[in-house]
């Protein structure tokens, strides 16, 4: 009963996909078809500091390697099944030695000083 219409179903969506596979794809297609992967870190400008936070299930703290210098906080971190690689340029002077690093439940937090003159300060308001 359902034999030919079946068959016919098949063939159309073997038709559609071959469609698919073989139509070009302009740059701004492809960004709406395949969206920019999520930021797995999210950085945070605070008046004497920029905060870095970051997910990383799946990592034992081991396998990080963060780097800070005097523009940019960069951290890698490489397990059997996961790859991550992050970078951040900042547009403040960084204090490379005034750095803490956390890393508890898979969530990597780190606190760099912004160098001096480039610090903000909090204002009172009268």
């Amino acid at each position: 009963m359902f034999g030919r219409d079946l068959d016919r179903m098949m063939q159309m969506w073997a038709e559609l996909l071959n469609e698919i596979e073989t139509m070009p794809i302009s740059a701004p297609q492809k960004a709406q078809l395949f969206p920019r992967r999520k930021s797995i870190a999210n950085v945070e400008d605070r008046d004497e500091d920029v905060v870095l936070s970051a997910d990383l299930p799946g990592v034992e703290k081991k396998d990080i390697e963060l780097s800070v210098d005097h523009n940019s906080v960069a951290f890698k971190a490489k397990t059997e099944g996961r790859d991550y690689d992050f970078h951040h340029g900042s547009e403040y002077e960084l204090n490379p030695d005034e750095v803490k690093a956390t890393f508890n439940n898979g969530v990597l937090d780190v606190v760099v000083k912004k160098a001096e003159g480039t610090q903000g300060k909090t204002i009172e308001i009268e």
